[in-house]
């Protein structure tokens, strides 16, 4: 399965760590374009959370970890295409050229699924995507969380929980999961 990862699935450290490590292991093929990777560096400056040097080196380290997520995308590629954002249209196009099955996206609203569907196309939240995913391999997505947290309290003085750092990423229903198996 081929998903296309919208710049708001890939900036919060948490959510794109897990979903790119899904990807890893084989659960889905992830794709962007240059301009997906710019709105990441855009929106890491916009926000502040991480210094520009070292989101440069995340996208960095994405892109040779998946040189094959890379798609081309020229602005004459969106002609014809409507969403309620035209500044997504570019993700829209993506989306169609690699031939994907959906958006992963924490924006809904802009990819509604009536539209997308003229395309063969849906959009998924990231935390119904990986639910989905840990209710066919539930050992492979709590190890998955698991090291995210130990990497996160190794970090950091005060310690999290699974439940606490699903919260904080913004994947209730996978906290709601991950509370079965804690």
């Amino acid at each position: 399965m081929i998903y296309v990862l919208d710049t708001c699935v890939l900036f919060p450290t948490v959510v794109r760590n897990i979903l790119l490590k899904l990807a890893l292991s084989s659960e889905f093929t992830p794709k962007w374009s240059e301009k997906i990777m710019e709105e990441w560096l855009f929106s890491a400056k916009k926000k502040g959370l991480i210094s520009i040097e070292s989101a440069k080196i995340e996208i960095m380290q994405t892109k040779l970890r998946f040189p094959d997520a890379m798609c081309k995308f020229n602005d004459s590629s969106i002609e014809g295409y409507w969403l309620p954002d035209i500044n997504d249209i570019h993700v829209l196009s993506v989306a169609i050229q690699s031939k994907s099955q959906g958006i992963i996206t924490f924006n809904k609203k802009d990819f509604p699924n009536s539209i997308l569907a003229k395309y063969n196309l849906f959009s998924i939240n990231p935390d119904q995507f990986i639910a989905d995913i840990y209710r066919k391999n539930p050992n492979l997505v709590s190890g998955i969380v698991c090291e995210e947290l130990d990497e996160i309290n190794s970090t950091y003085e005060k310690q999290m929980s699974i439940k606490g750092l699903l919260k904080k990423a913004q994947l209730p229903k996978l906290a709601k999961l991950a509370k079965l198996v804690s």
